[in-house]
């Protein structure tokens, strides 16, 4: 890339459209120009060169009140009585346009160097702020209107002939060419722009007279493209490499030379994204032309390594762009890619990206396309998500080849394998069934896996696709489920498809017998959980089945306690089975009761004080240490008495709401379940407390969470007195322990330790704790400004936890911005205050790496308040505001001493780009509490913090539209 130094270095702003959006479609000659055989133009009187010099080329360009050609054609005119005007009037378009106020001297000759007056031009940029036209807001039409004028100009004075006119065009190139190897940016770009242009309308006219204006092109080819295409800018690269991929395009017959897409190879390695991006849009459709496809598998072989590079490309569309190419070329030469590279490409099907992953998918079948019937494609399909055995479902898979290859809804088949599975193993049948489930799944509903994404998610589901999941499922699904039913996973995944069938008028008894039994035969939490969400959807779809339904709860129900009045029994000693296999039988009738429990009313049975006592004598055996004796419960028992409880009281809650709402006097049955909170919330905390096992602490911790949450101040809003006092208040006792709890278990220890995959678990309970706690803070039963505790993590914890902290963060703000600012402060200021414990010395703790910790947890927090500005304005502003009050606390008696925490001034500073302008004045009004008089040199060091916080809110102001205020406010800066 050239090291050329801009002379005038250019602030380009973030929100403007820059001039590699603009329309790169050229102008065809015919657009704006005469036809060959019509009149040519008349000569004008000396009144019109008169009257068409008052206003600038530039001006009448961009103005829109005269067409471009007519425009050209006034030109064109003065050139044929006037050529040096004409040429000097076409130069002070190009110095014009690029942002220079330099007029040229008019005279009766040119200039005799055009380096001079590129020299005396760069003197004259009228804009202070260092912008030129072709970046600023309206950029991308103007770089339009200039493209479009330049090809209507060339085109028309190829018609009147004036292209052979040795003096147009040797001064016109000779001029351009001065300008694109400018030092200053804007007149290297904006010539840059013209000359490809030029260019471009050349090889149009090239393409139909191949002898004639070779030279011409040529010349601008080897001045201008070979040299901007390495430009340092961007924007200069990405011009030149578009226009090229438009000259191969649409004009082979000029640029059918493979040297020619040897440039768009050739940047690809390029850093920008948008250049690469063009590249490969380029050479995407010059594939497509059969005389250039040779030149491009020759050039993609010698550059698969790079194309490959980019398949793995951070930006997302590069990565799809290059696969889909490498696709092309796999297709045309087998050769062009290796095993160690087709895996690569093969991995990229579970690309959390949707196009990555869709393109991967088009490659693979091909290195499979000798497959003779659709069961060995469908088996070659399974093996392929075994060979990824990571990848714990086959959503991704599915997707990924979900509308652009059919096997995937081959669903007929792949049952017709699963029932005769001779030439299977197991892990290809349990592959098979993933398949089959996902595939039906998303059909059906149109639901795209969590975590993949793309920039139009189209979520549609397959038309029919639920009557032909019945018409193969239906009479073979209960088959399935018994001839599986060893497999859990298998099992789950089986028992999901009822979910997707249309069975509103289907008889489905036998299916419904088929689950029950699983229900009460299998012991795995994942099968149970699937069986009674499928049973309540069928359960929905036919009010016949309902004694069905009756009888297998009150079967679940009868099981529990016949369960527990063994296991009393047994702690009685008068039980002639063995303990641990009552034990055993109260932990699997729980297990079921706990999970139907969740999605049926099991409140006839009143199970819930009875649940409580077993709760509360178990977590007591635990206090008192008898966790390993026989007559103790177990900790799986223990969470699963907790789940029951819970969703009890959900289901109470719902049921007394619909009574109150009804007119009905709830007021015992309320009584009733305030003394159930209150127990249970007693034994969540008790256990907490206790530490006696992990999991059965996240999972009190949990449903404490979830309790405050669901009994909130949410139920203030009834008008049923007995409905409100159901909210459970915390209190000052609970949040202690909540987060201290919280500060132990989820950010005790480093990341490193979490990593591995034998503590994967430990990470999915600490995410699941850290997501209650925030529940407690989004929801408002925390105070907000407590999570500081939490948030201090925020940055150094961001690899497992970012994305729970970061949706917290975001719910905060959008309910309390002032809160929320003060919220942020309090975090900065809990860190800072750890630090100068540690650094009693200012500057030392300044100098520390736990302060430069500190600025960048600022920084990351800042982030949050770069949306919705001005929604959030208050928060950034009391932000501001308490941190300048609080680092002017303390302040010495010796007012040139500054007050001693002074330095948390370079904490809040993290936040001035956030800040609006309007905003800033106020913020630097309240920098006048720190009056620290006239100070001698030797202490200027010390009030560093101050003079760098102010320097950025006036910077910051310099740049704004209120800049004008500053100079009415008086300074307080240390000399």
């Amino acid at each position: 890339m050239s090291s050329k130094d801009d002379t005038i270095e250019v602030v380009e702003s973030t929100q403007v459209d820059e001039a590699e959006s603009m329309d790169t479609s050229c102008i065809s000659i015919s657009d704006c120009s005469n036809k060959e055989n019509e009149a040519p133009l008349e000569e004008s009187s000396s009144d019109d060169f008169v009257s068409s010099s008052r206003i600038s080329l530039l001006e009448s360009v961009c103005n829109g009140k005269q067409s471009k050609q007519d425009i050209c054609e006034s030109w064109i005119r003065l050139y044929r009585h006037a050529p040096v005007a004409a040429l000097v009037k076409f130069m002070q378009f190009v110095l014009e346009a690029s942002g220079s106020q330099y007029q040229m001297p008019s005279g009766k000759e040119l200039p005799v160097n055009y380096s001079e007056v590129l020299i005396a031009a760069t003197a004259r940029f009228g804009n202070k702020r260092l912008s030129y036209p072709l970046v600023i807001r309206t950029g991308k039409c103007y770089a339009r209107n200039i493209g479009q004028f330049v090809q209507c100009l060339m085109g028309l004075c190829h018609n009147a002939g004036l292209l052979f006119d040795d003096m147009l065009s040797k001064n016109i190139i000779a001029f351009l060419l001065v300008c694109v190897d400018s030092k200053v940016r804007a007149f290297r770009h904006t010539s840059t722009l013209i000359a490809l242009k030029m260019m471009t309308t050349l090889s149009d006219i090239v393409s139909v007279e191949t002898k004639q204006l070779k030279d011409m092109w040529s010349k601008l080819f080897e001045g201008v493209f070979l040299e901007r295409s390495i430009d340092v800018v961007d924007e200069i690269r990405y011009l030149c490499l578009s226009e090229c991929g438009l000259w191969l395009e649409k004009y082979p017959q000029r640029c059918l030379i493979a040297d020619y897409v040897k440039h768009l190879f050739l940047a690809l390695q390029d850093n920008a994204a948008k250049v690469v991006e063009c590249c490969l849009m380029s050479l995407l459709k010059l594939y497509k032309n059969p005389e250039l496809r040779a030149a491009c598998l020759e050039l993609g072989f010698t550059y698969r390594i790079t194309l490959l590079g980019l398949t793995m490309s951070a930006e997302s569309e590069l990565g799809q762009m290059a696969i889909e190419l490498l696709g092309l070329f796999y297709k045309a030469n087998p050769l062009m890619l290796d095993e160690s590279m087709l895996q690569v490409i093969e991995q990229l099907v579970f690309a959390a990206h949707r196009g990555v992953a869709q393109a991967a998918a088009d490659v693979v079948p091909y290195r499979y396309k000798e497959t003779t019937s659709r069961e060995e494609a469908i088996l070659i399909l399974a093996r392929f998500f075994i060979r990824f055995e990571e990848h714990e479902h086959a959503a991704y898979l599915v997707d990924a080849y979900y509308g652009r290859n059919d096997i995937v809804l081959d669903w007929s088949k792949m049952v017709s394998m699963l029932l005769l599975p001779e030439s299977l193993d197991r892990a290809e049948c349990s592959a098979i069934i993933e398949i089959l489930t996902r595939s039906i799944k998303q059909a059906v509903t149109g639901e795209i896996p969590p975590g993949r994404y793309a920039e139009e998610l189209v979520r549609e589901a397959q038309p029919n696709a639920k009557k032909k999941a019945t018409a193969v499922l239906l009479s073979k699904l209960a088959k399935l489920l018994k001839q599986y039913r060893d497999s859990n996973p298998d099992l789950t995944n089986l028992l999901e498809l009822p979910q997707f069938m249309s069975l509103q008028h289907k008889p489905f008894g036998e299916l419904l017998e088929h689950i029950k039994d699983i229900m009460f035969e299998h012991q795995d939490n994942a099968v149970l959980q699937m069986g009674a969400m499928t049973l309540k959807h069928l359960y929905s779809l036919n009010v016949s089945h309902g004694n069905h339904r009756k009888e297998l709860l009150n079967s679940a129900v009868t099981n529990y306690m016949i369960a527990t009045t063994a296991w009393d029994l047994s702690i009685a000693g008068n039980s002639r089975v063995p303990m641990k296999d009552n034990a055993k039988r109260l932990l699997d009738t729980l297990r079921l009761l706990s999970t139907l429990y969740a999605r049926f009313d099991l409140n006839e049975w009143q199970l819930t004080d009875n649940a409580l006592v077993k709760l509360q004598n178990a977590v007591d055996d635990w206090g008192n240490g008898k966790q390993d004796s026989e007559s103790c419960l177990s900790a799986e028992s223990i969470s699963f008495y907790l789940t029951t409880i819970y969703v009890s009281f959900s289901w109470d809650l719902m049921r007394l709401k619909e009574a109150a709402r009804a007119g009905k006097d709830v007021s015992a049955e309320c009584r009733n379940l305030r003394r159930r909170l209150d127990n249970f919330l007693s034994v969540c905390f008790q256990l907490i407390e206790q530490g006696s096992l992990i999991q059965m602490e996240c999972d009190a911790f949990t449903y404490a969470c979830d309790i405050f949450v669901l009994f909130s101040d949410s139920l203030r809003r009834s008008n049923s007195t007995p409905i409100r006092s159901l909210e459970c208040k915390s209190n000052i006792n609970d949040y202690e322990l909540i987060e201290s709890f919280v500060l132990r278990f989820v950010f005790d220890g480093g990341i490193a330790e979490l990593l591995p995959a034998e503590v994967f678990s430990l990470l999915q309970s600490k995410r699941r704790l850290l997501a209650s706690y925030c529940k407690l803070v989004f929801n408002n039963v925390m105070p907000v400004m407590r999570a500081c505790i939490v948030l201090q993590y925020y940055d150094s914890f961001y690899p497992v936890f970012g994305d729970i902290m970061r949706s917290t963060l975001e719910r905060c703000l959008s309910v309390n911005p002032t809160n929320f600012g003060m919220t942020l402060m309090h975090t900065c200021l809990l860190v800072y205050k750890r630090v100068r414990l540690a650094f009693p010395d200012p500057q030392l703790a300044a100098s520390s790496s736990d302060f430069a910790d500190l600025l960048k947890l600022a920084n990351v927090l800042a982030e949050i308040f770069n949306t919705k500005q001005l929604e959030v304005r208050s928060g950034v502003l009391v932000l501001h505001r308490a941190g300048i009050r609080f680092a002017a606390e303390a302040v010495s008696a010796d007012d040139t001493r500054p007050p001693k925490d002074l330095l948390f001034l370079t904490v809040i500073q993290q936040f001035v780009p956030q800040l609006l302008a309007q905003d800033m004045m106020d913020v630097l009004k309240s920098l006048e509490l720190f009056d620290h008089g006239t100070l001698p040199q030797s202490q200027t060091n010390d009030w560093l913090p101050l003079l760098t916080y102010r320097n950025a809110l006036e910077l910051a102001l310099m740049q704004s539209c209120r800049r004008d205020d500053l100079y009415n406010l008086p300074s307080n800066v240390v000399d």
